[in-house]
């Protein structure tokens, strides 16, 4: 009988490359066929986004851009019916009974944070493993970087050719800067919150000083760098980073992910910010020499992870 891990897909863009990422690793080393659930998650997370009134975020599957190697799950390995998310947690908690395993789930600790962990490797599984977490660390899933360079490689080539941003990567030392804005703001009722205005404040504060941290550091190591930065909201922005020494990417909104993450891919200096979109394309980046910045201060990993950064990373 075909064995089946079924990765239910959830969240942006960057969340859901590291569960695509990792649920492809436990495929490989459990020996089970991965099929992607591409509806449940975000049916659920389009109810959440309703819910809070966030306005921003139009939760939508987004790896359909990539030249993924897995099927997407038929209708039976979906919980799209009514009442099925109650069903779910209901099939997990028995689960959690259960010596042969349904449910492959990241743990949790107490204070809500996650860590890597081999263990579910020594789990038994039934037949259909329906997989869920984040496991956002490279030690689930770095031993299949070459064939996630793959995996994570686009459907459509892009035409570059006239692009700004592309031709300085290209001509100078670029070094891609991400900064990440209202951060705990992000919907209308968190906005109205005095104590999440003041969280908003200080974790962009905090940002700011890592960045210019990381910004001497990167001028001791190579000649004449060039600053590139991305960020969800550029709006008082000028306020921290001159124009005249900074250049703030702005591509156009239709195109904005695909081409923000092409163009960042194709840079070889990173000042990785708290988002887990400028995570990925500073670890699928290839330029031999590459030199990867991040933050040491806990208050800054975004993820609820304590391996999210890679070891060959600089902590700054």
């Amino acid at each position: 009988m075909e064995k089946n891990l079924v990765v239910k897909i959830a969240n942006g863009f960057g969340n859901q490359m590291f569960l695509y990422a990792a649920a492809y690793a436990f495929s490989k080393k459990l020996g089970y066929k991965l099929l992607i659930d591409d509806e449940t998650g975000i049916a659920h997370d389009i109810g959440k986004a309703k819910k809070r009134s966030r306005n921003n975020w139009k939760p939508k599957y987004e790896l359909d851009i990539f030249n993924l190697s897995s099927e997407v799950a038929e209708k039976k390995y979906k919980f799209l019916k009514k009442g099925a998310h109650t069903k779910r947690k209901f099939l997990k908690f028995i689960d959690s009974f259960s010596s042969k395993k349904n449910f492959l789930l990241e743990k949790i600790n107490r204070d809500k944070k996650t860590f890597y962990s081999d263990h579910y490797l020594n789990q038994k599984y039934s037949n259909t493993i329906f997989f869920e977490g984040y496991f956002e660390s490279e030690k689930y899933f770095k031993e299949y970087r070459e064939d996630l360079l793959s995996e994570f490689s686009f459907k459509t080539s892009l035409n570059l050719n006239n692009n700004i941003y592309k031709k300085m990567i290209d001509n100078s030392n670029v070094v891609s800067i991400a900064f990440r804005s209202r951060r705990f703001t992000e919907t209308e009722r968190d906005f109205k919150n005095k104590n999440m205005q003041i969280k908003t404040a200080k974790f962009e504060n905090d940002s700011i000083k890592y960045i210019y941290r990381a910004i001497e550091f990167f001028k001791s190591k190579i000649p004449n760098p060039k600053f590139l930065i991305w960020s969800n909201d550029f709006e008082n922005l000028e306020k921290h980073f001159d124009p005249n020494l900074f250049t703030f990417v702005k591509n156009n909104q239709n195109d904005k992910i695909i081409l923000d993450f092409s163009l960042m891919r194709q840079c070889k200096y990173f000042i990785v910010g708290s988002t887990s979109f400028h995570w990925w394309p500073a670890w699928l980046c290839n330029f031999e020499n590459k030199i990867i910045v991040c933050p040491k201060d806990e208050t800054l990993n975004t993820s609820c992870n304590f391996d999210l950064w890679p070891n060959s990373w600089i902590k700054i």
